[in-house]
Parts: C-alpha cells; sequence; structure tokens
C-alpha cells in the first residue's frame, strides 16, 4: 500500500493546483466539487504513467464529504442498522425526522455530481490532452475509469433520488444549469452504457497479492457492477450471465473462501489489506494528506476514545434490531460488524487510559463501554489506533483520519447477485446447482451451515448479515415492494437496550428528497423530460 498512498499523495498536489478552474465556472449550480487532476492543456500527460496516475482524484477526495458521515446516515442509518440518539444529525436519519436542508442530503449529492463533473472532465479533455509517448490502451483505461466513476454515481443517485439530471458536459451546463431531470429508465440506460464502455476499455487483472496494483477498477469491476446494475432492474437473465463472467474469470476470491484459506472476513477490515483480493471497487483514502483525504470511519464508529486518534467518539451505534435479527448463532461475521461484552479483537490497538497513555495490543469490549446505551459497539470499519503495519498511517490532526478503504463492492456480494439472479424472481426458491454454490459460498466463510434451497428472503437476509454498515441495506429494502419495506422498516427497534423505538412511515416512496438549496438554484429539478442520447 505505500506506493499507492505516495501516488495518491503526488497527484493531490497537482489536483489542488487546478481547483479554481472548475469550482470558478461552477459557483452557481450543485456540480461545485473541483475536477482533480484534470488536464489544463494538450499534451499535458506525456507517459503512461502519469496518465495512469491522473484518475486518482476520482477514487478518493471528491468523495470525502459525503464518505465523512453523510454516506452512514443516508443508508445504514435511514434502513435500522445503525442509530444514533445524541448526535443530532444522524439521530434524524433515525429517527426519519429530518428535511431536505439536512447537509448528509446535500453533502451526499454534491459528492455524486462533483465526481460525474470530474468524470466528465476526463470524458472529455483527456483524448486531445496526452502526448505522442501515451499508448492507446493507457488512453482507453483513463477513459473506462472515468466512464466506470461516472456510471457509479448515476447509479447511487438514481436509487436514492429517482429522476435525476443526466450531465455529460460540464462546459454545456454551467451555461445553462436550470435544467429538468431524467426519467428513472433513461438514467439506468446511461448508466449501462457507461459501464458497456467501461468493459470494453478497462484492463483486465487477476488480483493477487500486489494489493497496491489493485487500487484501480478493471474490466471485472464494471461487469460486477452491470450485474448488480442489472439485478436493480429485474434483469435476471442479464444479470446471471454477467455475474457468471466475473466467476469464470477467477480475478476476485473470497477471504477465507476455499482459493484462500489462511484468511478470513475479519482481514476485510485490517487497513493494511485494503484493494485485496475480494475488493471489486473502494474508495481510497491516505492518512498522510489532508483533511479531504483520510477516512473518517474510525472516529465516528469507536465505542471509546481509547481506540481513536482524537477526543471523541461513539456517534453511532448499532440499533437493537441489528444486534437481535442480523445475525444466525455462530456467524463468524457478527463479531466483525458489532462488539458485544466479551468480545476479544486481537489487531485493535488501544490506548492504556486516555490520550497519550501507552499502547496496548489486543481490546476486549466491555459493557462501560456501550455507545449510546445500545450494549454494543460498531466494530466494522473501526480500526483502533495507530499501529504500524496493522493500521498504516493516520491523519491524526485531522480527525485522526486513517487510510482505511470504502468498500463499494466486494466479491461476496457478486457471489449473492449471482445467486438470486438464477432464482429470477422476488418470491419461490431454487435448488440450482450453480445458485446454490454462490450462495454457500458466502455462508461457508462466515462458519455457518450450507443450505440445499434457498429462497429471495433468504438471500435478503444473506445480504444483510455480509453488508451491514456498508452502505447496501437501504437499497435492498428500496428493490423490495414498498408495502414489505414499509413493513419490515417500521417493525424495527431503533431504541436502545432499556427502552424500544419504533418509527411511522408515513411516506409512499423510500427516495429521498431533492437538496433544498438546488431546488432554489434548479427549480426545473423536479420536472422530468427524456433524455435525447447521442
Amino acid at each position: 500500500m505505500i506506493n499507492m498512498k505516495n501516488i495518491i499523495k503526488k497527484s493531490s498536489a497537482v489536483a489542488l493546483t487546478l481547483m479554481l478552474l472548475v469550482s470558478s465556472s461552477c459557483s452557481q449550480d450543485f456540480i461545485d466539487v473541483p475536477a482533480e487532476g484534470t488536464p489544463t492543456m494538450g499534451n499535458y500527460y506525456d507517459s503512461d504513467v502519469k496518465l495512469d496516475n491522473a484518475t486518482n482524484g476520482l477514487y478518493g477526495i471528491v468523495w470525502f464529504n459525503m464518505n465523512k458521515e453523510g454516506y452512514y446516515a443516508i443508508t445504514d442509518v435511514i434502513s435500522g442498522n445503525l442509530v444514533s440518539k445524541y448526535n443530532d444529525n444522524f439521530a434524524k436519519f433515525t429517527d426519519l425526522s429530518f428535511t431536505n436542508t439536512a447537509s448528509y442530503i446535500s453533502d451526499s449529492w454534491r459528492s455524486c455530481f462533483g465526481a460525474i463533473a470530474n468524470s466528465n472532465a476526463y470524458i472529455n479533455s483527456l483524448p486531445i490532452s496526452v502526448g505522442p509517448n501515451v499508448s492507446k490502451a493507457a488512453l482507453d483505461n483513463a477513459l473506462g475509469e472515468a466512464h466506470f466513476i461516472r456510471a457509479f454515481s448515476y447509479f447511487f443517485l438514481v436509487r436514492l433520488w429517482g429522476n435525476v439530471p443526466i450531465i455529460e458536459n460540464n462546459a454545456d451546463y454551467s451555461k445553462n444549469f436550470v435544467i429538468p431531470s431524467n426519467p428513472v429508465e433513461d438514467v439506468y440506460k446511461f448508466i449501462e452504457n457507461d459501464l458497456k464502455f467501461a468493459i470494453d476499455n478497462l484492463k483486465t487483472k487477476n488480483r493477487g497479492a500486489d494489493y497496491a496494483a489493485n487500487a484501480h477498477v478493471s474490466s471485472g469491476s464494471a461487469k460486477a457492477f452491470l450485474a448488480k446494475v442489472y439485478l436493480y432492474q429485474k434483469k435476471y437473465d442479464l444479470a446471471r450471465q454477467m455475474a457468471q463472467e466475473v466467476i469464470n474469470s477467477g480475478e476476485f476470491k473470497l477471504l477465507g473462501g476455499e482459493e484462500l484459506p489462511t484468511k478470513s472476513f475479519a482481514d476485510l477490515f485490517l487497513q493494511k489489506n485494503n484493494n485485496n483480493e475480494e475488493s471489486i471497487f473502494s474508495w481510497q483514502w491516505t492518512g498522510t494528506g489532508t483533511y479531504f483525504e483520510g477516512n473518517f470511519s474510525n472516529t465516528t464508529f469507536a465505542p471509546e476514545n481509547r481506540l481513536v486518534e482524537t477526543t471523541y467518539s461513539q456517534g453511532i451505534a448499532p440499533s437493537q434490531d441489528l444486534i437481535k435479527n442480523g445475525y444466525e448463532v455462530n456467524d463468524k461475521r457478527r463479531i466483525e460488524t458489532f462488539m458485544l461484552p466479551g468480545d476479544y479483537y486481537p489487531n485493535l490497538t488501544y490506548a492504556e487510559t486516555t490520550v497519550g497513555a501507552p499502547y496496548i495490543l489486543g481490546y476486549t469490549f466491555d459493557i462501560a463501554n456501550e455507545t449510546q446505551n445500545s450494549g454494543s459497539g460498531v466494530k466494522k470499519y473501526v480500526i483502533g489506533k495507530e499501529n504500524l503495519p496493522i493500521t498504516g498511517k493516520f491523519n491524526k490532526p485531522f480527525n485522526g483520519e486513517s487510510s482505511m478503504n470504502t468498500y463499494q463492492m466486494r466479491y461476496a456480494e457478486l457471489l449473492l447477485i449471482h445467486a438470486e439472479a438464477i432464482l429470477g424472481s422476488q418470491t419461490g426458491s431454487t435448488t440450482d446447482a450453480l445458485a446454490l454454490k454462490s450462495f454457500n459460498a458466502v455462508r461457508k466463510r462466515a462458519g455457518l451451515p450450507e443450505k440445499a434451497s434457498i429462497s429471495f428472503d433468504d438471500i435478503f437476509k444473506e445480504r444483510r448479515s455480509e453488508l451491514a454498515v456498508e452502505g447496501d441495506y437501504y437499497f435492498d429494502l428500496g428493490r423490495l415492494p414498498f408495502a414489505k419495506a414499509k413493513a419490515i422498516l417500521e417493525a424495527q427497534d431503533r431504541g436502545d437496550r432499556y427502552t424500544a423505538k419504533h418509527i411511522a412511515i408515513t411516506a409512499t416512496s423510500l427516495l429521498l428528497p431533492y437538496p433544498s438549496d438546488d431546488l432554489i438554484k434548479n427549480p426545473k429539478l423536479t420536472e422530468v423530460v427524456p433524455y435525447t442520447f447521442k
């Protein structure tokens, strides 16, 4: 990982000198995140190496505002995996009292459109900004990355807000930013087109022990995401075909699966294992850069200050519903998702007493350190005090930010997508051998018995157990018939271990409201007009 961190750090220095270029031209619209490292003159990239490093900004800094806290509020908190009653911002997403003025909503919206603006800048500028020494393969790969990130961004947007504006050219948009949204079906078509381009142009890889080489997406990453996009549209045959191609390629592997038996689910959440064989796409962070380059999650999730490089923690807690209903007995994933009294973590380093005290390796969770009276504490993405080489470097002056990646898709999810696509419905069950092989591979890694037949509810529950606190459960609820999702949400206990608390859903969908500021800037945002594809 050292090489990758150095690359990101160096590219960020270039990026900072270019911030004013885009931000000044987009000051009145919602694409106000500057293009990181985009070219400013012809022949700026005169080698494949420089071009390969150019897209680093698409993987990290542009996502910071959302990843800092909003990402978890709009996914795992709304969905009932996580709760908060003392952090006012998180609390409003726990009891659904948030409005469209919430910063977490605008932060997430702006991160997505900022990533789109960055991607557009690369797509429209790179072909005329490379020198004669840059190979076609390197240029194609960079363009493939930009198309992938743009597709990923729109996939986030369409699942959270539904109809959104499709923007392909920043210059056109800066001239007229009062534009209508485009319908969901057009946004999905646009996403599919971008991912198909990425599949055809990105490099192929076989992810091995050189984790630094896995930081950027591959053609296989794009295929995996396309399988997911197809699944969300219930294009089951296409999702199955694409997922099978990824499986057959052998590019990705389960840590702790048959191919990597010496590793485990726990290894996924050690910072030293960033960009491992299971990682399909992750946001990349560095604990040696500026405020905007690190991951905030260790500070937000840790159950006590002795585990962090700051004087505050405990921002969020596991819900009683996740604690009681999220895992089967003996599921190895539970202890790596949330802490219960007596749980021991050999790789967590903590301070003996307070900040500045001696560090101790090996942490046991005690009920005295429960988060917000939950009787528990979040474990996933909690990596403890800086302890090289387990953790990598921290950014101690900036909220104890770390270099721990934020997973956006893992191979375990691809296997569950494959099983669901073979089932081909949200009803019934299947005994298909391939579906069972994929589904049971995930369960065996978790130490659970195999199933001889699986239903949609089996897969749905497995997805929650596998991906809790990774931002997927809310989107999974959004795939259900609304009445079913509403019933699940209203049945959840979102209180603490002393007092139960339930929410009431009065909305007619799980979509978020458009950010208030952007509705003011763009009053046509609520209008829906079919997109004209080029």
